[in-house]
């Protein structure tokens, strides 16, 4: 793992694409468990900078076009359009959060950040573009995209631009800065982005296809390490603080959400097969939320509770799909 993390630490783009999945998203866990100050992601930011632009897309556009099932073209598709909302969402959620910023090394490194959803934005676009063939409007690519988004991934969405809308009202309340960090970096980035940024890089390195979809959502998937673990500093300072009121309530309100966005419903008509994988999208995350609460210090019992929550809200959708299939059977 040392050597692995240390090549992903300093990777360029072409290096990390080629990084067996399982060592690339250990490093990118490795990285949250190493406790890095603003300071130090902000050098770290310098370091690992990338371009959107150097990422050609010209083969994966081939492949898409030639050689991936329609199934596989479906559900990437999927992926790839609930990043562009993703991604588009967060830099625009960016303006807030550094208006309200309490601390001036903080608003140093989240400029780097804003930078790096300004890039993902671009990028995720691009792929819209040059391999689904969406419209160059970014503006008509998010429209589209959101019409095609769960119930859950739009839920997830508009509590986030709710947060941020109380925030820009009230820029100088510390609590609400928190709350929506711990929405934002923690729910959003930690556990959705990560989880799905993992499934996707691990899917695309089962089959030697685009490449230049792998090299982004990899470099991707190292940015995301380095936004979680900035949220992960700012919400244990806060706590220390006084202010772990504001970052439980959040938790408590975002993780159960966040849990079921990735477990799909099995419909009616769904095989055993669909089951069993929603099954297991379910477990992984809960157990990509275990490890953020870990990494937030929580008291052990609360985290506990969060995970049951978690479970059941989980439970009632498979519980809801299984009987929406035993009907239709």
């Amino acid at each position: 793992m040392r050597w692995t993390t240390l090549l992903f630490d300093e990777a360029d783009l072409d290096e990390l694409s080629r990084l067996d999945a399982d060592a690339l998203l250990g490093a990118a866990g490795d990285t949250l468990e190493r406790r890095f100050d603003p300071r130090d992601l902000y050098r770290r930011w310098e370091r690992q900078h990338w371009l959107a632009s150097d990422i050609d897309l010209e083969r994966d556009r081939k492949h898409w076009d030639t050689l991936l099932s329609p199934g596989a073209r479906d559900n990437l598709a999927y992926f790839i359009k609930s990043f562009l909302v993703g991604e588009y969402t967060g830099l625009d959620l960016m303006s807030p959060i550094l208006a309200a910023c309490p601390d001036e090394e903080y608003l140093v490194y989240l400029g780097t950040q804003a930078a790096d959803e300004s890039r993902h934005t671009v990028f995720v676009s691009q792929v819209a573009e040059q391999v689904l063939g969406m419209d160059a409007s970014l503006r008509r690519q998010v429209i589209e995209s959101w019409s095609v988004l769960t119930p859950a991934h739009r839920a997830v969405h508009s509590l986030e631009n709710a947060l941020l809308r109380d925030l820009a009202e009230s820029p100088h309340d510390y609590a609400q800065w928190l709350r929506a960090v711990a929405f934002f970096h923690l729910v959003t980035e930690g556990v959705l982005a990560l989880h799905g940024q993992r499934g996707l890089v691990r899917g695309l390195q089962r089959v030697p296809l685009l490449p230049g979809l792998r090299a982004g959502f990899t470099a991707m998937t190292r940015d995301e390490s380095r936004h979680v673990s900035f949220g992960l500093h700012a919400l244990r300072r806060g706590a220390r603080e006084g202010f772990s009121e504001a970052v439980h309530d959040m938790i408590e309100t975002g993780m159960p959400l966040a849990a079921v966005v990735g477990v799909a419903p099995v419909g009616p008509g769904a095989t055993p097969g669909r089951a069993a994988a929603s099954a297991r999208s379910a477990n992984d995350l809960l157990a990509t939320i275990a490890v953020r609460l870990r990494q937030l210090d929580l008291p052990r019992d609360f985290a506990e509770h969060v995970l049951g929550r978690c479970r059941t809200a989980q439970e009632a959708v498979l519980h809801a799909s299984t009987a929406a299939t035993a009907q239709d059977r």
